[in-house]
């Protein structure tokens, strides 16, 4: 008896674990990048978990695409431009 009712507290327990990963995950967003079109995950809501959060971008590479895009961008763009406008300077 009171091995299944400690099975049934585990399986509670993981269940509640499964649906908060769950709506955790839900949370991200998955978008198209305004630049490419290609869909990606944001992660805003959790920026120390998004991909973007490892690029580390100059003042002028994060003015250049503040003055042109309302919406995140895709990693891959984001090191694009990282690279595009590091060199036109």
């Amino acid at each position: 008896m009171r091995e299944s009712v400690t099975r049934f507290r585990l399986l509670i327990f993981h269940g509640r674990m499964r649906l908060l990963r769950e709506n955790i995950d839900s949370k991200h967003e998955a978008k198209l990048c305004p630049r490419c079109q290609r869909e990606f995950i944001c992660k805003a809501n959790r920026i120390h978990c998004c991909d973007c959060s490892s690029i580390c971008l100059s003042f002028e590479t994060s003015e250049y695409i503040r003055q042109r895009y309302e919406e995140c961008l895709c990693t891959a763009c984001l090191q694009e431009l990282a690279v595009l406008v590091t060199s036109q300077k």
